[in-house]
């Protein structure tokens, strides 16, 4: 995989995040492609908003994360354009009028967050993750590492917010983190290329995090996330050593084990729109009913195919934890050749049941927030899509020309929701269900989708 030709998108990957800025130079991305199948009037998965939050003077957002109770939602973000702030805050009570409850700086403008997560056992906290970003002053330097913060827990309270530990890592900052869900314990990721992927950390006492140790497979280990039901640890490795999916036996939850990986370098990569190929690999989550695994590609080259969702049988069919096999494949609905960076490819994915039908949803940058009907593992059908684009003439324009980012969906099975965060307009709440999709080729009722319009916006 590592060729001549592929030698642009692995300089965007040395410095992945930074670059997701650069694809504000942005164009229309309308080079012609066959999409994906969309769904007929009898396929079933349907998306509605119910609101949204876009503050004056509002961060560049990165992921969003709502907690397990769904009372409470939580943005990261890059400081831009001197509004220097790393993660925010929302009240989720009324779903419809999501409010800001704070808005927390960052360590300086040389230190950005791609990533925040709740505490899985504990209210009161979360994580948000620390690297260095290219765009602060000369003189400063990014934090590397991550930050807990006590919102309730302790001393702090949901409008006065206190930074209790910052916890430095050993390479090149924390991209990404994981909860787990029944043990007071984050895995966090430290990019590097020939070390071991995942570092759990001991957060027992919240304000004196214990790094455990280096675990997984050497290589650029980009998500993690935690499976209470099979007690292992998906993770999605995006560059370096190795790159693939990877699963870690969680025993031991402070050493984790390696026990079963698909290595993308002996498959082929992408070739044409709706194809399946294998890129890097950037997040692996997991059906918490049903033995599957869906892997998310992020390919933000260009031009280049976009990065589309694998569904792997992990004790499905034939597939196993130690032999994890791709039966499914799908690009987002609208994909098409991307002449701009991460424009159409897949982002950061959620997996929802609704009676006997199985949905995913995903946060699909230029694509908005997008759903797929994945009943049948082995042919998701991209059903219908929202553009995160309300309100954008009053977004703050921390990149002239960017269009629309929806960087995140995940879903809250508490209160039957979707919270998805936009890069400019702010954090949204959605409605899932299996109803049968709208739309001649299901992208929803009118409004939902003008593509023509979104493409119009970037250029």
């Amino acid at each position: 995989m590592m060729n001549a030709d592929n030698s642009a998108r692995r300089a965007f990957l040395k410095r992945l995040g930074i670059a997701t800025a650069a694809a504000t130079a942005v164009g229309t991305g309308t080079a012609a492609a066959s999409p994906p199948a969309h769904a007929n009037a009898r396929t079933r998965g349907r998306i509605d908003k119910l609101g949204q939050a876009l503050p004056e003077d509002a961060p560049r957002y990165t992921y969003g994360h709502v907690r397990e109770d769904g009372l409470y939602g939580a943005v990261s973000s890059f400081p831009r354009g001197g509004n220097n702030y790393g993660s925010t805050l929302y009240d989720l009570e009324d779903l419809e009028n999501p409010t800001e409850v704070h808005r927390l700086e960052t360590a300086n403008e040389a230190t950005r967050s791609n990533n925040i997560k709740f505490d899985g056992s504990r209210d009161g906290l979360y994580y948000r993750t620390q690297e260095a970003d290219d765009l602060g002053e000369d003189d400063q330097i990014g934090q590397m590492g991550f930050e807990v913060i006590d919102y309730g827990w302790g001393e702090g309270t949901p409008e006065e917010p206190k930074i209790i530990a910052q916890v430095d890592t050993p390479n090149t900052g924390v991209h990404t983190l994981a909860e787990h869900p029944e043990e007071p314990i984050i895995y966090v990721i430290d990019k590097a290329a020939s070390e071991p992927g995942v570092i759990p950390v001991d957060v027992s006492d919240p304000a004196n995090p214990e790094l455990a140790g280096l675990y997984g497979p050497p290589g650029y280990c980009h998500d993690t996330e935690v499976d209470p039901v099979r007690n292992v640890l998906h993770c999605a490795y995006i560059a370096g050593d190795f790159e693939g999916y990877a699963i870690l036996d969680l025993e031991e939850p402070l050493a984790p084990t390696e026990i079963g990986r698909f290595d993308y370098d002996d498959h082929p990569d992408y070739t044409e729109v709706g194809e399946p190929g294998f890129e890097d690999c950037h997040q692996a989550s997991f059906d918490p009913e049903r033995g599957l695994a869906i892997v998310g590609d992020e390919i933000c080259a260009a031009p280049a195919i976009p990065g589309g969702k694998h569904v792997f049988d992990i004790g499905w069919g034939e597939g196993s934890l130690e032999e994890p096999k791709p039966i499914g494949f799908t690009h987002a609905p609208d994909a098409r050749e991307q002449e701009n960076f991460c424009f159409w490819t897949t982002h950061f994915h959620d997996v929802v049941h609704d009676g006997d039908e199985v949905l995913l949803v995903d946060g699909g940058y230029r694509q908005g927030t997008w759903v797929a009907n994945i009943t049948d593992p082995t042919n998701p059908v991209p059903t219908e899509r929202y553009a995160t684009d309300d309100r954008l003439e009053e977004a703050e324009d921390h990149s002239p020309g960017t269009p629309p980012y929806c960087w995140s969906a995940v879903y809250n099975e508490a209160r039957d929701f979707v919270f998805a965060s936009d890069t400019l307009t702010g954090a949204y709440t959605f409605d899932i269900s299996a109803k049968p999709a709208r739309g001649e080729d299901g992208g929803g009722p009118d409004g939902h989708y003008d593509l023509e319009a979104i493409l119009e916006r970037g250029e």
